[in-house]
């Protein structure tokens, strides 16, 4: 397996410790935090959990979670509805969807690392729902890719205020080990400063390390 069927990206927090700004807004070596996560996966339908306050592209489907909110969990299973919406009939096929948080620049970085342990897992006989991306033995909930079929099986409706990691536990996941440059977040205006250097050149790649990885 070497692609996704769709990308859902979350629109992250109420950026508190940002001064209230909006996080997929940021800006980012020239781009908005959001148009970083955009980029990375083209050629696959891409669904945004963000509010109507936040400008994305005309081929991009908006969501938000009922109530507004209402956390990342009910955020993710509202964006995996929209996908199954998008793909139709075709949904009930076997597909793999990507999950990341707008604040995590380099999160899809992680793509083909996870993708690659799904196919070797498979090559074993070992099917899972889902495999998360880990950095230095800390799972990202927020960053990983899962089976379309495996998650649709919970209503967003029943997930509110309810957090992923509740999710995951209810999924056969693995996690697979990422660097942590490539999951790491923008909470602060410090981690804001630091992922200026993230991206060189228009790329997503950091110092040292290459984004063919």
């Amino acid at each position: 397996m070497d692609s996704l069927s769709a990308l859902i990206v979350l629109g992250g927090g109420d950026g508190k410790r940002l001064g209230g700004a909006s996080k997929p807004d940021l800006v980012i070596r020239g781009r908005r935090a959001l148009e970083w996560a955009l980029i990375s996966q083209p050629n696959i339908p891409h669904v945004c959990v963000v509010p109507e306050t936040v400008t994305v592209p005309c081929d991009v489907i908006r969501v938000m979670e009922d109530p507004p909110k209402s956390g990342p969990a009910a955020g993710f299973l509202t964006g995996v509805d929209a996908v199954k919406r998008i793909l139709g009939d075709a949904y009930a096929m076997p597909r793999w969807i990507g999950l990341v948080p707008v604040d995590a620049p380099l999160a899809s970085l992680c793509f083909p690392r996870l993708l690659e342990a799904v196919a070797h897992l498979a090559a074993k006989g070992k099917h899972v729902d889902g495999v998360s991306a880990c950095a230095d033995g800390y799972r990202q909930n927020l960053i990983g890719i899962f089976s379309l079929e495996a998650v649709s099986r919970f209503p967003a409706s029943e997930w509110v205020n309810r957090s992923m990691r509740s999710l995951l536990a209810e999924l056969n996941t693995v996690d697979i080990e990422a660097p942590a440059s490539w999951v790491a977040d923008i909470d602060t205006p410090l981690d804001l400063q630091r992922a200026q250097t993230y991206a060189i050149d228009g790329e997503l790649r950091t110092e040292g390390e290459g984004s063919s990885e």
